[in-house]
């Protein structure tokens, strides 16, 4: 049996995902119902069960799971060491070990004065940051020298990022929500097996990411780096360092670098302040492109995955 393992971080992003991958006027029709659904969640907090598995397609289970789920309520939920501490338990849940590993969430883009926001972002790649390295957040205090601050190379196949198709992504982006704050001025889908995914890690205080994004993008540009920053975010990185599989990632941008007050904790100017508005959209959004993916996922992982090392450095 092949196993896709999709994985989310808040349980504010999975829901969103799972409100598109339900509806039937959003999702493509060869996108059938879970055969298992955990929605609403009930469980309580640190219970190892999926929000969702799909046993519909031959030899194949493709499970949705949320982080923040299967945390030990003693961590605080946006804590790297709490997250890398408790991932474990999905690979758990069944005996085979997964054949494609899917990070997801939202993040930020927008390099250089740029506006991605409402844009999907899908890439391979990742640099873990660790922005308090010396142990300053007394929450998380996660290190790993061997896999930080330095790009880590994907073994997915570059095919899988051919299955979106030119008529797939206009279907998906007829079906993309625009977020309410700094809106891009193209909501689309950005795809490249090179982009990497900028994870800034132990970060638990918002306003750390007045800083952080940059802090990340500035230790990724110092190694030298030439390929493009897909997003700027926290737990792909976590996420990617799960087990030895295949691994992609896809964000959903709500905010510019440098820009989280602004575009997350910002008002409408009415003193309305639209920070669950914006990250639904950013969410449902991934959520959008994930159901179109899916059914490509299972396909793509019918032959057998040439098993690779959790790193494959660059030569």
């Amino acid at each position: 049996m092949k196993r896709i393992v999709l994985i989310g971080n808040k349980s504010w992003e999975v829901e969103p995902i799972l409100n598109a991958l339900l509806n039937v006027r959003i999702r493509p029709k060869e996108l059938k119902d879970p055969t298992t659904l955990n929605y609403p969640w009930t469980f309580s907090q640190g219970t190892a069960k999926p929000r969702a598995v799909w046993d519909t397609y031959e030899q194949i289970t493709i499970e949705l799971w949320c982080v923040q789920d299967i945390m030990d309520p003693k961590w605080n939920p946006s804590s790297s060491q709490g997250k890398h501490e408790c991932l474990p338990k999905i690979l758990e849940y069944r005996s085979e070990k997964p054949d494609l590993v899917v990070a997801l969430g939202t993040a930020a883009l927008g390099l250089d004065g740029g506006n991605n926001n409402g844009c999907v972002v899908f890439g391979s790649n990742i640099f873990i940051h660790n922005y308090h390295p010396n142990g300053e957040n007394a929450q998380s205090q996660w290190d790993d020298p061997a896999h930080f601050e330095k790009v880590l190379f994907s073994a997915v196949n570059a095919n899988i990022f051919n299955r979106l198709d030119a008529d797939t992504i206009k279907l998906v982006e007829q079906r993309l929500l625009k977020p309410y704050l700094n809106p891009s001025d193209k909501i689309c889908v950005m795809s490249d097996k090179d982009y990497i995914g900028v994870s800034v890690v132990n970060i638990t205080n918002y306003a750390d990411y007045q800083y952080s994004d940059e802090s990340g993008l500035k230790a990724l540009a110092e190694t030298g780096n030439k390929l493009p920053v897909g997003s700027v975010e926290t737990t792909h990185g976590v996420i990617r360092l799960l087990c030895d599989a295949p691994f992609l990632f896809i964000s959903g941008i709500t905010d510019r670098v440098g820009h989280f007050a602004d575009d997350v904790d910002g008002t409408d100017g009415n003193g309305n302040i639209k920070t669950e508005a914006q990250n639904f959209t950013a969410a449902f959004n991934i959520g959008v492109c994930l159901s179109y993916l899916i059914p490509k996922m299972a396909v793509f992982v019918s032959p057998p995955l040439t098993k690779t090392s959790r790193v494959t450095e660059e030569a």
